[in-house]
Parts: structure tokens; sequence; C-alpha cells
């Protein structure tokens, strides 16, 4: 092998009898490059992309969400006994939400009511998705909401505490009666502050505290449709949810914050991979030039292999010499490729040069989101080479076989 691949790289390098065949081993090498290039940038925005549509959720959801599998509500107090033993959380929420029916002055929307315990705070960072107001549920013995701004604008809720958010919700005690409105229990609360996090959020969701919810729906104190959870810093959360997951048995639902929004990640990931076999279709197609470049190259190296025959080398070792010959043009391209496109990758991610538009503010960021990840760096890597080395072996014998005696 070091014979083989020692006279491969002299042929890589050194100067051929016809210069076509330079050409055509330049251009290979540019191919390769160009590909790898682009595959590496695609899948750097497909992370970026990845990393931005989270991100939106990210402020609103628990790093860990615990739902019952048995019914719409479960009892808190086992749980919260454990959550206190557990060093490796930080802080814990008790919520209770449902579809309820918002009514502000003459406009009604339904919409989703979330119900939350005094340390919901230091489970969600409430700074980040507050547009206007302040966050409070409960002052004075009277109770305010936060309202998504889909909400706001749907029913024209304003801040000033003129009109009064009701919030009907279906009585479970009762039967259908006379009178449909008698069927509902109805809660009173003022518009405190407005969130936004995400459009489809934003559009239906009104967070309240966990007493007003609870008595909008007849449970009692403990009775709660989920926990959040927020881990501490440097945590492993996917390690937490598994452990809580085995704690509370099968009746339970653990899901990290990748598995809330399992859907959207699977989604995104087939976009990536479909990418990743599209751009790999195009090398193959732009590896087809190495066969040319070989073909050629070998047609003119006859003498050489006459040469190498008659010192005592067989034709496996020829054959290892162009095999190593296209392989290496398809990683010396990948090499140049893998450089420009994390290059490129890395100033667009920490700089930011290709902005969205001139006029960035309708935007949730101002450039185009890229993330360079070292693993897709060497999965590029090895398809290039694996494809690389397919494109040279199977030419070089069917080229032997034909032109080589």
């Amino acid at each position: 092998m070091g014979i083989s691949l020692f006279i491969a790289r002299r042929y890589l390098f050194s100067k051929k009898s016809k210069n076509a065949i330079n050409y055509i081993t330049g251009v290979s090498v540019v191919l390769v490059a160009f590909v790898t290039m682009s595959l590496i940038i695609a899948m750097s925005v497909f992370n970026g992309l990845t990393i931005l549509v989270t991100s939106l959720f990210n402020s609103f959801d628990p790093d860990i969400r615990i739902t019952s599998n048995t019914g719409r509500v479960f009892s808190a107090d086992s749980a919260i006994v454990y959550f206190q033993k557990n060093p490796s959380i930080y802080s814990y929420t008790p919520v209770l939400e449902s579809d309820v029916l918002f009514v502000y002055g003459e406009k009604q929307l339904v919409g989703r009511i979330k119900g939350v315990g005094n340390n919901y705070t230091k489970t969600c960072d409430v700074d980040s998705i507050m547009v206007t107001g302040e966050f409070v549920l409960q002052q004075n013995n009277v109770e305010y909401v936060i309202v998504g701004q889909g909400v706001a604008q749907s029913l024209s809720v304003g801040l000033q505490f003129r009109d009064v958010l009701q919030i009907y919700a279906p009585d479970r005690s009762k039967k259908s009666s006379i009178n449909p409105m008698d069927d509902f229990n109805k809660e009173y609360a003022y518009a405190r502050g407005v969130f936004s996090v995400q459009m489809d959020i934003d559009d239906k969701y009104v967070i309240s505290s966990l007493d007003l919810t609870q008595r909008l729906w007849g449970y009692t104190h403990n009775e709660i449709s989920s926990f959040e959870v927020k881990c501490n810093k440097n945590a492993d959360v996917e390690k937490i949810a598994k452990d809580l997951q085995r704690k509370f048995g099968p009746n339970y639902l653990v899901r990290d914050r990748e598995q809330q929004h399992e859907f959207l990640y699977k989604i995104t990931q087939s976009e990536k991979l479909i990418t990743f076999l599209l751009v790999t279709l195009i090398l193959i197609i732009a590896s087809f030039s190495i066969v040319g470049s070989l073909t050629m190259l070998i047609i003119d190296k006859k003498r050489d292999i006459s040469i190498l025959c008659s010192m005592g080398a067989d034709m496996k070792l020829i054959r290892k010499i162009f095999v190593f010959e296209g392989w290496m043009i398809s990683g010396f391209g990948a090499l140049i490729g893998i450089v420009l496109g994390v290059g490129l990758s890395l100033i667009q991610q920490y700089f930011g040069i290709l902005k969205l538009s001139a006029d960035s503010s309708n935007f949730l960021v101002d450039a185009y989101p890229v993330q360079v990840a070292y693993l897709d760096i060497l999965y590029v890597l090895g398809m290039v080479l694996t494809v690389g080395f397919i494109t040279a072996y199977i030419p070089v014998r069917y080229i032997f076989k034909k032109h080589i005696r």
C-alpha cells in the first residue's frame, strides 16, 4: 500500500504529458470541493433553523413536562415530595390548562387558559416573553391574567383595567339546563400584561393563577393537569427525564423539550436528511469527471505500467495506484470544500453577513441562522470519501480489463 500510495501521489501532483488530463483532474477537484462546501453550508443552515425554531418554544416550554396517561388531571402531592428531594431539579410548577371561552366587552374567543403555580417565574423565563405590562397574577385578592399577543389583538384587550376579562368553562357537576349559561362556571380577571412566544401560542393562550383555573373547573387545590420542571444548569435533562419516568411509572408521561415537539424535530431532521441525500446524488454525478480523468491517466501511463510489470509488480498493485489516485482527488476536493464550507458558515454564524432583508424589523433574526455542527463535518467527509472510493474502484477495474493486458 505504501508504494501504491506514493506513486499515486506523484501522479496527482506531477505534470502529465497531456494537459487535458491536468485540466480534467483540476475540474474534478473543484467539483468535489464545491459540492462538499454546499453540503456543509446546507446542513449548517438546517442546524441554525432548527435552533431558531426550537428557541421560540424554549422560553415557554419547560425542560421537562409531566402529564397523566390515565386521566385529565392527577394529584400533585406525591410528586412534590420527590421534586424536593431531587438535587438536579431547580424548580417545578404545577399547571392546570384547558380550553375555555374568553369574553372581553362584546368580543368572544375560544382559547386556552394556563393556570400556573407561584414558582412559574423560576421555571419559565417570563422576562423574555413579556411584550408589555408586568407578570403579576394575584395582588390584593384581585386576579390578573397575562394574555397572548394574538388573543389581545382578537379581543382588543387593553391594560387600563376598565373592562374585566370574563372566563367561562363548563360546570362538570351540572347536566344540561334550560338556560345554557347555568351550565358554565365563570371567573373574572384583569389583563396585567401581554406576552409573545410564537404565533400558535400567542393566538390562544392566556396565563392565569392556578387558583383561578382550579376554581373555574371545580378542581381541588392539589388537582393539576401537568408539572413543569426546570433542571439545574448543565444538568443532563434527558437522563433526569428518564429517571422521572421510572419513578412515576407507566401511568405518567415524562417528556423533555425535544419530545414535547417530537413532530417538529422529526420534520426538521427529515428535511435535513433529504437535503443530504440530494446533494450526495449531485456529488455522485460530479464524481463522473473523476472517471474521465482516471481513464485518460491510465491510457497515458501505459508505458509506466509496463515498466512496473517488468519490475515484478502485479496487476493488483497497479490497480491500487489508480484507485488511490481517484480517491485522493475526492479527498483533496473534500478537504478544500470542508475548509471553505466551515469557514463561510462560521463567518455567517458569528457576523451575520447575509441579511434576511434590508428592513429586518419584521423578522425574528436579522441574518440567516447558521450553526456549524462538527459531527456533520465527519458525516460529510465520510460520505465524500466513500463515494470517491466507489467512483474510483469500479471504473479502474473496468478500464484495466478493456485497455490493459
